[in-house]
């Protein structure tokens, strides 16, 4: 039986369920997801942050820390996030008690399969474009980041059901969705994939196991490859007309295609383009967290150099005066695989601020660190390239810079989000900081 075949027996039982790092966006929308489906839900996390916070409003209780006396003695089933190794002493118990134990990416995908649902893969893009369903069918999701609007919700059950499909451990290929988008493929999670060849493989599991249709980009050398050859899929192409959206950017354009393209299923092309015109964004996706004293600061989960260029293309748009950035790396592996391709995504930046790699569990890599990256820039960067230490001293020394006109993009998936928050706090102290700059 496959870990995915035993989660869907799993969830057919019912019972008592337990959550090891149920404050991750993922395990908290599987927590939501599960309780839905009546389940009795609970939970542990290092840290509380906004998902705790929501869970525990809605009556999950969750233990902050990780230690052998969180494991309820009349847990059914143990659920654990990605971050949590098969050697943590909660796993080793509960699997000597007979608990049994998944993984999150396999939990997700038995979810799936009583329902009509749409898996969104790919590179990037995936959360957008996740969101963007969502809102235009008003059906059930989950998604990787927070809807503006939903009061902090990541997921809600539905009969159909627009899901995120995760690339990063590889269980994008334990899904047999009606319905698969690919957006884009471009080699990453280096931590899990030791090639290219791998990486790829889940993806052609992934159209395999579509019972319907794949809708894939026409514009990816990939996906094109994997998909154009095959009749259930069908491509979907950057629109004629630019789709009207609350949000810029060419990549949104492609995103708001994919959209598009598995929603007429369902709604007319006139309901499509209403509902899209009016979506809520996501959060850290081109996210305005100041725009005061002539200064506007936007957060980015940006970290892919696809992603990053992206980005700054985006903003280049807006015309500031001088486009500023800094930059969080997210993981050594990344860091070290990916390194030549940096530097170049950064081109548009009048200044870049780098701060050290977010490790996300990994540990310091050779070739991989943050001062690593920081030989790969030219000597064109000689005084546009600052390094720091640490993300306080790297936000003290760019707040002194600020100025009028100027646009500052905050980049990164890891905890360089900080940086926005204290943003928000010295812009507001200094009431919208005309008197500072």
């Amino acid at each position: 039986m496959s870990p995915v075949d035993h989660a869907e027996q799993l969830i057919s039982k019912g019972g008592h369920v337990h959550l090891m790092g149920i404050g991750g966006i993922g395990m908290a929308g599987i927590a939501w997801l599960l309780k839905e489906r009546g389940f009795v839900v609970s939970g542990c996390d290092l840290q509380q942050n906004r998902q705790t916070e929501w869970l525990e409003s809605h009556g999950i209780p969750i233990a902050h820390g990780h230690a052998s006396d969180h494991i309820v003695p009349d847990i059914d089933w143990l659920v654990r996030s990605t971050a949590v190794p098969d050697t943590h002493p909660e796993v080793h118990q509960a699997l000597a008690e007979g608990i049994p134990v998944s993984r999150r990416g396999e939990v997700l995908p038995a979810l799936m399969r009583s329902r009509t649902c749409i898996a969104v893969s790919g590179t990037h893009g995936k959360t957008t474009t996740t969101a963007m369903i969502a809102q235009v069918l008003g059906c059930g999701f989950f998604v990787g980041g927070e809807i503006s609007g939903l009061q902090g919700a990541v997921a809600r059950d539905g009969g159909i059901m627009v899901v995120e499909a995760d690339e990063s451990d590889g269980t994008v290929a334990g899904y047999t969705p009606d319905y698969s988008i690919i957006t884009n493929i471009e080699y990453d999670h280096m931590e899990h994939h030791d090639s290219e060849t791998a990486f790829i493989g889940c993806f052609e599991k992934l159209i395999a196991q579509t019972k319907d249709t794949v809708f894939y980009c026409a514009d990816d050398p990939i996906a094109q490859r994997l998909c154009s050859a095959n009749p259930k899929c069908k491509p979907f192409s950057f629109p004629e007309s630019r789709i009207k959206l609350p949000i810029p950017g060419k990549h949104n354009q492609w995103n708001a295609a994919a959209a598009w393209a598995v929603s007429k299923h369902w709604k007319t092309d006139a309901e499509i383009f209403q509902a899209l015109e009016n979506i809520e964004p996501i959060g850290r996706r081109f996210e305005t967290v100041v725009d005061a004293g002539g200064v506007r600061i936007v957060s980015d989960y940006a970290h892919h150099p696809t992603e990053i260029a992206a980005l700054i293309q985006t903003a280049q748009e807006l015309k500031p005066k001088r486009l500023l950035g800094i930059f969080q790396p997210h993981r050594y592996t990344r860091t070290l695989a990916l390194g030549p391709d940096f530097p170049p995504s950064f081109q548009g930046l009048e200044k870049l601020w780098l701060v050290p790699v977010y490790a996300a569990s990994e540990k310091p890599l050779e070739g991989g660190t943050s001062m690593d990256l920081a030989k790969r820039f030219s000597n064109d960067w000689k005084d546009r390239l600052h390094s720091f230490q640490s993300l306080e001293t790297a936000w003290q020394d760019l707040a002194a810079q600020l100025c009028e006109g100027d646009l500052l993009l905050i980049i990164g998936a890891g905890d360089i989000e900080q940086v926005a928050e204290w943003a928000q706090r010295e812009f507001s102290e200094s009431s919208g900081s005309a008197a500072r700059l």
